[in-house]
């Protein structure tokens, strides 16, 4: 297959939607509603790692809310579900060089909920396949939030892949009530299997989902030995698209997840990363951009800050760099007060010069002219330009306002005051 091709073909439809293997879809039909619910949402979480990462992990709350779920503190009803899930078989019954090739495994190989946290693995044969399935359905996350019947999510489910098609085909009763989970002895009378495992769930689906159903009974004289669905779209689908059920629209206004998203993070993952471990990956973001800007980063940024985080590393400075950083704040700081204490004194200084001049020049005429004289006499280029241009020489009043401050410090000393 060309890449480019397969590319679209693996690319998911939306932000919540989820490219099921029908084989995973058709052999856990004994599964509940919340553990069908689960199923989905964390294939869906972990899907665009599954070949590269064996362990995936949700905070237990986003996946309770991305089920509709509002008992995110109830463990022990999201323990058993893991635990459904760990145990339910998955047959596939597949072509490898012109000979049937049967495979059973489980949905999930490990599980564990812990410090709100939901860590679970998927068996590396399995992951493969619901990445890359030879044929596969669209299960709408935003859809599967309206169901609250389990028997109508799994006729969801079972139904949606045909849509295209516009038919199931027919199946038979013993197929259909495997498909379902429809076990119970009761379900052997086709009115009851018909009430339950058929209408209800059409009612429902036609509804709330993206499809609408018509069922049509298959018969052999008065017994119903088949069922078959007839498939189309919703007119309300566009009222059930994810963007119009979104309950991350504020998650996705972060600035943090709109940083990832700028590098390329995937949309599930930057959600995943900003509501675990928020100030941790900023920090992740800022240490990569840095070295980007000095072209340390040879790869994508994308790959290295996703490195960053799964591996748990340690962003910060070393104890040197912190050291080395104090050093350097300290010498800034004492040459930022030495400027500070510089331009004080020289605005005193200036005040000072201001104060002696204005006091001088309110001295009777007398008194300025014998001062002048007395201190300019030994110093005949200061007495020249007195001569010449008058006491508003720069020279002459730079003298002047020199000996007015040593004689208004010596005042100051003796507690005598100007005049």
């Amino acid at each position: 297959m060309p890449q480019s091709e397969r590319a679209k073909r693996l690319a998911l439809p939306s932000r919540e939607t989820v490219k099921k293997h029908v084989a995973a879809i058709h052999t856990n039909g004994a599964l509940s509603l919340l553990e069908r619910k689960m199923g989905n949402i964390i294939l869906l979480n972990a899907y665009d790692s599954l070949l590269t990462t064996r362990t995936h992990k949700i905070p237990v709350k986003l996946l309770c809310a991305m089920m509709g779920w509002d008992e995110s503190h109830n463990t022990d009803r999201l323990k058993d579900a893991l635990r459904a899930l760990a145990t339910t078989p998955i047959e596939f019954n597949l072509m490898e060089d012109g000979k049937e090739s049967w495979q059973i495994t489980t949905m999930l190989s490990f599980g564990k909920i812990k410090d709100g946290i939901c860590t679970y693995r998927y068996d590396e044969a399995l992951a493969e396949k619901l990445y890359d399935p030879e044929v596969y359905a669209t299960i709408n996350i935003g859809v599967q939030r309206q169901f609250d019947s389990g028997y109508a999510l799994t006729l969801y489910e079972n139904c949606v892949r045909y849509k295209a098609i516009g038919t199931t085909g027919v199946w038979s009763i013993e197929r259909f009530r495997a498909l379902m989970g429809a076990t119970a002895s009761m379900y052997s009378e086709f009115k009851y299997l018909k009430r339950d495992v058929i209408v209800k769930p059409i009612d429902q689906i036609n509804r709330v989902s993206d499809i609408h159903l018509t069922f049509e009974p298959q018969k052999s004289g008065r017994n119903v030995t088949g069922v078959k669905f007839l498939i189309k779209e919703s007119e309300q689908q566009t009222l059930l698209s994810p963007a119009a059920t979104d309950e991350y629209a504020e998650i996705r206004k972060n600035l943090t997840y709109q940083r990832l998203m700028e590098h390329g993070i995937g949309d599930r993952l930057a959600l995943l990363w900003v509501m675990q471990e928020e100030d941790r990956v900023k920090a992740v973001i800022d240490y990569v951009e840095e070295r980007d800007k000095k072209r340390q980063i040879k790869g994508s940024t994308a790959g290295y800050i996703r490195k960053l985080i799964e591996d748990k590393a340690e962003v910060g400075k070393s104890t040197y760099e912190e050291k080395k950083q104090e050093v350097v704040q300290t010498e800034l700081q004492v040459r930022q007060q030495a400027e500070l204490e510089k331009q004080q004194k020289l605005e005193r200084d200036k005040q000072e010069r201001e104060t002696v001049w204005l006091d001088f020049m309110s001295w009777p005429e007398s008194e300025r002219t014998a001062f002048v004289e007395q201190k300019l006499a030994s110093i005949g280029m200061a007495m020249q330009a007195y001569r010449t241009r008058g006491i508003e020489s720069p020279i002459v009043k730079g003298n002047l306002i020199g000996h007015l401050r040593e004689r208004l410090r010596g005042q100051e000393r003796d507690g005598s005051n100007l005049q």
